[in-house]
């Protein structure tokens, strides 16, 4: 095994340039593409007098279309909200004229319930026709109550709303410009990445590319494999009497400690790990003995870590807790509402579909699927992403097979929501998956960086005013899973071409 592991390294090494020869994608000048006729904005009005409703699988109304004029963001484009029968809302942006003749699809985050705006906005200033929809309810980011003896509406949110909202969009895009979308690509992160999964695995025609991040699935071979019961008996396990065990600075202790012991990795001190499953680290280190009663943790305090850790919770991860598991004044934090839910995730089983790892029809249609996660992520577990990939890798035959059409990233120090301090977070997976469906360019080797200013959205696409040079603190190369980054031992630490393919010894 060992020498199979050096000799995959050792190929990949010849086979992938310096990152410093790596041409980073951006994106290209959207096309002139146009609705037919002389005003554009004319087209959009019209468009709501066109009939979807006997659209097969997918009957739905549009229910305004105004045209917009640019602003900072986007172009002149159409607006348009609709809904798919029965219940699920949808918002659509189409560029008057510069569209690219290609169709986007974007995901929803934590409960979804409403619609969120960003993500197709980016796209859209790059001559992209993008839907986003709010998965067939309205409610509020964490809210479960809709689901409650609602199985439609489970079904919606499972599957369903976004595999029609592909339907429907392709056939607003094919009426506005009066030609079908050349390529249609989905892109989403946390439940958006888990939507993006379940499209390959249940609708592998609907999109030529996807990109998943950092999805929210559950753990692959687990009975069930659900995701809301491990990070419920995480936030239980720091609380006692619904208040936390730990207050802010005892978790940045923790994660200091972390830090500490694994930071040399990747052969260089950066302030996160490159790869926690090899980190030795544990809270009974920083026990209080005798002697010692301050700066150290209580055996209620280490119990409660230890069962974290268990749950999922990598080393290194431990600052993106404050917020999420304890709040920035020693309060519960975000995730607190989980202790209180007695309905007990009543949509738990949507969870499974996104661990089946039969992609055979996905691949042999041509999909692309680039899957990422963060290693330092507090509220999508990432080994259930590794499981994933492996299980996919080992159905499909090895990983020759895979990788021609599905390539995991794991991103150093990434959390769930970008953070100061973190790792190199900010990468234009969309260049990256455009190359591969269109030029049969596979991404070896993605261009990270971590931005001085955090972007005010966070997910696969970043707005531009946030890629600037000056905004960028540091570089780093992320390979395709197993293969990691590892600082050569020369040259600028902050640039990505000091950096080379390194296979891990687990």
């Amino acid at each position: 095994m060992i020498r199979a592991a050096v000799a995959l390294a050792a190929a990949i090494a010849l086979a992938v340039p310096p990152a410093a020869a790596q041409v980073r994608p951006r994106p290209t000048p959207p096309g002139t593409g146009a609705p037919p006729g002389a005003d554009p904005a004319a087209a959009c009005v019209k468009l709501k007098d066109v009939d979807f409703s006997l659209t097969p699988d997918a009957p739905s109304l549009i229910v305004s279309a105004v045209a917009k004029p640019a602003d900072k963001d986007m172009p002149p484009h159409c607006l348009v909200n609709g809904r798919i029968a029965p219940t699920i809302g949808y918002r659509m942006w189409l560029p008057l004229a510069t569209w690219n003749g290609k169709f986007a699809q974007t995901g929803c985050g934590g409960r979804c319930g409403d619609i969120l705006d960003d993500g197709c906005q980016i796209v859209v200033a790059r001559g992209y026709a993008c839907l986003a929809a709010d998965l067939g309810h309205k409610g509020t980011f964490y809210d479960d109550l809709w689901a409650i003896d609602n199985v439609p509406g489970e079904i919606d949110f499972g599957f369903r709303a976004t595999h029609v909202s592909n339907i429907t969009g392709r056939a607003v895009t094919e009426a506005f410009y009066g030609t079908k979308p050349r390529y249609a690509y989905y892109f989403g992160a946390s439940t958006g990445g888990r939507q993006g999964l379940v499209e390959a695995q249940r609708f592998p025609a609907d999109f030529d590319g996807i990109i998943a991040g950092e999805p929210a699935m559950g753990r692959p071979g687990a009975s069930p494999p659900e995701v809301g019961p491990a990070l419920r008996a995480s936030v239980a396990a720091l609380h006692d009497d619904g208040k936390p065990i730990l207050g802010p600075d005892e978790v940045m202790m923790v994660h200091a400690a972390a830090v500490a012991a694994c930071d040399m990795d990747d052969n260089l001190k950066d302030g996160f790990i490159s790869d926690p499953r090899r980190c030795g680290f544990r809270p009974a280190q920083l026990a209080c003995r005798a002697g010692r009663t301050s700066g150290c943790l209580s055996p209620r305090q280490v119990m409660g870590l230890d069962q974290v850790y268990a749950n999922g919770a990598m080393p290194g991860s431990e600052k993106g807790w404050i917020g999420a598991y304890v709040g920035p004044n020693g309060t519960p934090g975000r995730y607190r509402w989980r202790l209180k839910n007695p309905y007990k995730y009543p949509y738990a089983w949507i969870f499974n579909d996104a661990t089946n790892p039969d992609l055979r029809a996905f691949k042999a249609r041509g999909g692309k699927l680039i899957l990422y996660q963060g290693w330092a992520d507090e509220a999508t577990y990432p080994l259930h992403p590794v499981l994933y990939y492996e299980t996919v890798e080992r159905l499909m035959g090895g990983r020759g097979a895979t990788q021609d059409f599905f390539r995991l990233f794991m991103v150093p120090g990434q959390s769930h929501i970008p953070q100061v301090g973190g790792g190199a977070e900010t990468v234009d997976y969309l260049s990256y998956l455009e190359a591969w469906v269109e030029r049969g360019r596979a991404p070896d080797v993605l261009h990270a960086e971590k931005m001085k200013r955090l972007a005010r959205f966070a997910g696969p696409v970043t707005y531009a005013e946030f890629l600037t040079p000056d905004n960028v603190a540091f570089s780093r190369p992320v390979y395709p899973y197993p293969v990691q980054a590892r600082y050569k031992g020369r040259g600028d630490p902050d640039q990505a071409e000091s950096f080379a393919p390194f296979m891990s010894r687990r």
